[in-house]
């Protein structure tokens, strides 16, 4: 059967009450105030952007001014001397609660997806029957995170089950993963990331692709789940081949290398949307193999990295252009309904 992917508009204006552009109204010259200037000016772009994004949310075809959103972005999230500076860590709190409401509202219905984009690689799907989250992480460090312990448990009590693909600080988090254990959901990974862990916490992985059957008791529902056994390196990566409730299945690669291997096992499934990150080498090799109905990309601008590796979107629209497959590139914070 024809799978139509739809766009629905997303009510997703932001109210963006920054305390430094309430300043910066008041403040005419900057003369000797070189830092101040960049901090509202960034707060200023932050907001910009994300009022374009409402008026143009994502799809899989792309205007200009969305483009240009984008681009600004990536100018402020390569610019370190913004790193954990006010207006950042504004713009990560306004993003983060934005879409806690957003997840709190979203009541998808039949055959729908939505999926919600978090920090870096971490995403959020939401069906009528399920809500699962896919490496959430704080960002930043554990001394000064990007997202607040309060914030981000809140968003924890929206989700039921956690997967962790690896080890990386950018794609596992032990505070978010107790979270989970604390409010008695499943956090499914590759390995023994952390010792001392409670009973909640659960490696799944094998010397091939194996397949469970994962129970959510308190909703009394059930879906599959498959697990390629990658790597990263020399680091175990679990890509996750998650059939939901509904039907569809959905792909997350975490970090995974490129192998003729992965896509023979995980291109042997039906797969409805393909969850990459943004520098997979090569893209337009692996889409082809796969062949998923849909693309949605992620880990741009992962702030812990030194800029040349930051991804900026820009660079995610070059490698994309030879995609065959639709795909779609998100902002933090931002959503997108897909509807079998």
């Amino acid at each position: 059967m024809k799978k139509i992917f739809h766009l629905t508009l997303v009510s997703f204006i932001f109210c963006l009450v920054m305390t430094q552009n309430l300043s910066a109204q008041e403040k005419l010259h900057y003369w000797g105030d070189g830092e101040q200037y960049l901090q509202d000016q960034a707060a200023l772009v932050f907001e910009k952007a994300y009022r374009v994004f409402a008026a143009h949310p994502p799809g899989t075809s792309l205007c200009d001014e969305r483009m240009f959103a984008l681009l600004s972005l990536d100018v402020l999230l390569h610019d370190t001397r913004l790193d954990m500076g006010a207006a950042f860590k504004q713009y990560m709190n306004n993003i983060i609660s934005n879409q806690l409401t957003e997840l709190q509202k979203a009541q998808p219905f039949g055959k729908e997806i939505r999926f919600f984009r978090f920090y870096n690689h971490g995403f959020i799907v939401k069906t009528p029957t399920v809500t699962i989250g896919i490496d959430l992480v704080r960002g930043g460090n554990a001394e000064t995170p990007f997202i607040g312990d309060a914030l981000m448990r809140s968003v924890v009590e929206q989700c039921d089950i956690l997967f962790i693909t690896h080890a990386h600080g950018d794609h596992a988090d032990i505070s978010v993963a107790k979270m989970f254990c604390e409010q008695g959901k499943n956090v499914i990974a590759p390995a023994e990331i952390w010792k001392d862990m409670p009973p909640q916490y659960r490696v799944l992985r094998g010397t091939d692709v194996v397949r469970e059957t994962v129970r959510l008791t308190a909703k009394n529902i059930s879906f599959t789940v498959g697990v390629y056994p990658g790597q990263q390196g020399n680091l175990p990566n679990n890509v996750y081949i998650i059939t939901l409730p509904e039907g569809q299945t959905i792909v997350h690669t975490g970090d995974q290398d490129y192998t003729d291997d992965l896509v023979a096992k995980v291109g042997a499934n039906k797969i409805d949307v393909l969850l990459v990150q943004c520098w997979m080498m090569p893209m337009e090799k692996f889409v082809s193999g796969i062949k998923p109905a849909l693309v949605i990309t992620g880990h741009e601008n992962e702030m812990g990295h030194t800029i040349d590796h930051r991804e900026a979107y820009w660079l995610t629209f070059r490698r994309m252009s030879g995609i065959k497959a639709p795909y779609v590139v998100m902002a933090w914070g931002e959503s997108y309904i897909v509807e079998k």
